[in-house]
């Protein structure tokens, strides 16, 4: 189990410039982080290699939003 960081540490290796803390975790609540964050107390904490799901397909099959992420 390799170490886990913060949604804001994630984003800021991801995204140049990263999304908005309330962005991350709004991303983080409807699931569009794979592997899912872990919420401990108030803070979100995820996997480094943890991708973005991209907005949701015009079908929304899972298997489709997992090939563009």
């Amino acid at each position: 189990m390799s170490r886990k960081i913060t949604l804001t540490a994630w984003a800021a290796q991801q995204f140049d410039p990263p999304p908005a803390e309330n962005t991350l975790r709004i991303w983080a609540r409807a699931g569009r982080i794979v592997p899912a964050p872990v919420k401990i107390g108030r803070t979100y904490y995820v996997e480094p290699a943890a991708r973005h799901i991209a907005e949701v397909m015009a079908d929304g099959r899972l298997v489709n939003r997992l090939r563009r992420g």
